[in-house]
């Protein structure tokens, strides 16, 4: 059935589909798809009523969540990409918010009153002011509520000759500090540090046996490779985000909760 939509105002940046067969990138298809399984198997213990994803993209993370919540809304701020991810949707509940992150009122309709958990993976980087969004994140939790988000690790970000970010949609460098500060700076408690070191390490590796021309494609370009089956099961068996040498991860995923 289909979910739920309100438009608000704007906010886009790149997406992916982990799911879509046409694309080569394996690697960064199973990390994007490893977190929200991840995400989804934590957060299933705790029975809650309400789950966002914010920056949720084409809505992939949305079917996970809707698996282990009553309610989930999922926010961006790129209209056609909104509309993929409303066909994402198999919970009639669930609502699909048009909203900028640099801007206040997230979710000011007040369509949900009582959020008990946040994820916003790859979002922070994209925002002039990551503060604003933080504070606002907090403000809707429910109290001992959970935000799991994820921002690149500044060691693998690539820079430009003026030392910015390469990837021009990147506004922000982080490192764990100062993402556990901006976190605990808000009222949040940081409780796990996790990360995807092994699928960036054979990442690392396939690059290099590729120069090296002891390999002569990449492990996506094989047909059958892409299939939403085998994509799963990549993702669990080398993206899905452990506590096992995170400094070896490009991305930094915390595990924060409202102190009460």
């Amino acid at each position: 059935m289909p979910a739920k939509i309100n438009t608000n105002l704007n906010f886009g940046e790149d997406s992916i589909d982990p799911f879509d067969e046409s694309d080569e990138n394996l690697w960064v298809k199973i990390e994007h798809l490893g977190r929200y399984l991840f995400a989804a198997d934590y957060l299933r213990q705790f029975k809650l009523g309400c789950i966002a994803d914010i920056a949720c993209g084409m809505g992939y993370g949305i079917c996970e969540l809707e698996k282990v919540t009553d309610l989930v809304v999922g926010v961006d701020g790129d209209a056609e990409i909104l509309k993929q991810a409303i066909q994402q949707c198999h919970n009639s509940q669930t609502q699909i918010i048009q909203h900028d992150l640099e801007k206040p009122g997230l979710l000011a309709d007040k369509l949900v009153t009582n959020i008990d958990a946040i994820v916003s993976f790859e979002t922070l980087e994209h925002l002039i002011n990551p503060t604003r969004a933080l504070e606002q994140f907090a403000q809707l939790l429910s109290p001992g509520g959970f935000l799991i988000c994820s921002v690149p690790n500044v060691l693998y970000e690539p820079r430009d000759h003026a030392g910015l970010p390469t990837n021009s949609d990147h506004k922000q460098f982080f490192n764990y500090q100062s993402l556990s500060r901006l976190l605990e700076q808000h009222g949040l408690r940081v409780n796990y540090r996790v990360g995807q070191a092994w699928s960036n390490i054979l990442f690392k590796r396939e690059t290099q046996l590729l120069r090296n021309r002891s390999i002569s494609q990449r492990l996506g370009e094989y047909s059958g490779l892409g299939l939403p089956e085998i994509i799963r099961h990549l993702s669990y068996l080398i993206a899905y985000p452990t506590v096992e040498d995170v400094d070896g991860s490009y991305s930094l995923i915390i595990v924060g909760q409202k102190i009460k």
